[in-house]
C-alpha cells in the first residue's frame, strides 16, 4: 500500500495527472472500481461536479487538494467503502447521507421501493421498518406527495441521520420517526396500507462469504439475524396482522437464498398469497405478502 511520503507533490501537478496517479494506486491494490473511486474522491476534494473535473483536467492542482486527496486515498486502500469517506450515497436518484450507524444503501433495494410506490393506494399511509438511512422511506415520499410514512429504527443515530435526509429531500413534513425495536415504538391505535422492511437477513453462517468490506465498516446489528438470517421475518410477521389495513401488503427485502423459508414463514403467519420479485441478477429480492 502507498505511503504519504510516496505520494505526488503539487507542484505541476495536475488535475488529470493526481486522477490518474490514484486510479494507477488503486489499480494496484486490487480495488475493482478503480478508475471510479479516483474521479469520485477527486471531486469531493476539489468540491467539484464530475462535468467540471473534466473541464480541469489540465489545470494545476492547489495543494490543499492534493492533501485532501491524499487522506482520501489512504482510507480507500484500506478498503474504507468511498461512501463511508464521502459520507454519502447516491440511492434511487438522491444523494443520502450515512452514518457508523447506517448500512451504505444498496441498488438492489431500489426494486423494494419501486415495488412500494406502486403498490401504495391514493393518500396511503405505510411504515418503514428498520429504516437506516431512511433512504426507503424518503425515496417513496419524494415520488409519493400524497402518501404520508412512519419509519423505526432501534438506533437513534440511524434517525438522526434518516431526520437529515427527510429534510434535505423535503419530505420531513410526512415522515414520523420512532425509535425502538420494529413495532414498539409505533402507536397502538395505528393502521398502514404497506408494512415496507429491508431487516437484517444475513445469517453468522455466511460471514465467510461476505465481503469484507461490509464486515469492516457497516454496523453489524444491520447486516446479521438469527435463525438462519430469518429473525427479524419472524418477529414482523408474526405481528403485522395487528398494524394492517385489512387490504394492506408487506413487501420485504429477502436472500436470494431465502424464498422458501420466507414463504414458509409467511404461511405460518397466515398469509395468503406470498409473490418473488426478481432482481436485475435474477434473484428473488422483493417478497410481497398479504392476507
Amino acid at each position: 500500500m502507498t505511503t504519504i511520503a510516496n505520494q505526488p507533490h503539487s507542484d505541476g501537478m495536475r488535475f488529470g495527472q493526481l486522477r490518474q496517479y490514484w486510479r494507477q494506486k488503486f489499480a494496484e491494490n486490487r480495488i475493482e472500481t478503480a478508475a471510479l473511486d479516483a474521479r469520485l474522491l477527486l471531486c469531493a476534494a476539489a468540491g467539484v461536479e464530475q462535468a467540471q473535473l473534466i473541464s480541469k483536467e489540465r489545470d494545476l492542482v492547489p495543494s490543499e487538494i492534493v492533501a485532501r486527496m491524499a487522506q482520501f486515498g489512504e482510507r480507500r486502500l484500506a478498503r474504507e467503502p468511498v461512501a463511508r469517506i464521502l459520507g454519502r450515497a447516491e440511492f434511487y436518484g438522491r444523494p443520502f447521507g450515512v452514518n457508523k450507524d447506517t448500512l451504505v444503501p444498496r441498488p438492489e433495494t431500489e426494486l423494494l421501493v419501486e415495488h412500494a410506490i406502486k403498490s401504495l393506494p391514493s393518500g396511503g399511509r405505510f411504515v418503514d421498518l428498520g429504516t437506516g438511512t431512511g433512504c426507503i422511506a424518503v425515496s417513496i415520499l419524494a415520488e409519493r406527495p400524497d402518501v404520508s410514512g412512519l419509519a423505526t429504527d432501534i438506533a437513534a443515530g440511524a434517525l438522526e441521520m434518516a431526520a437529515q435526509n427527510a429534510t434535505a429531500h423535503g419530505v420531513d413534513g410526512r415522515l414520523d420517526l420512532k425509535c425502538g425495536s420494529w413495532f414498539d415504538p409505533v402507536p397502538t391505535d395505528q393502521r398502514f396500507d404497506l408494512i415496507v422492511s429491508n431487516p437484517p437477513y444475513i445469517a453468522q453462517s455466511e460471514r465467510a462469504d461476505m465481503n469484507q468490506e461490509a464486515l469492516d465498516f457497516d454496523p453489524e446489528a444491520a447486516l446479521f439475524a438469527a435463525h438462519e438470517g430469518m429473525a427479524a421475518y419472524f418477529e414482523i410477521l408474526a405481528a403485522a396482522q395487528n398494524w394492517l389495513q385489512p387490504d394492506g401488503i408487506i413487501l420485504f427485502e429477502i436472500g436470494f437464498q431465502q424464498t422458501t423459508r420466507l414463504q414458509n414463514a409467511a404461511e405460518n403467519a397466515g398469509a395468503t398469497q406470498v409473490t418473488f420479485f426478481k432482481d436485475l441478477s435474477g434473484h428473488n429480492r422483493v417478497a410481497q405478502i398479504s392476507w
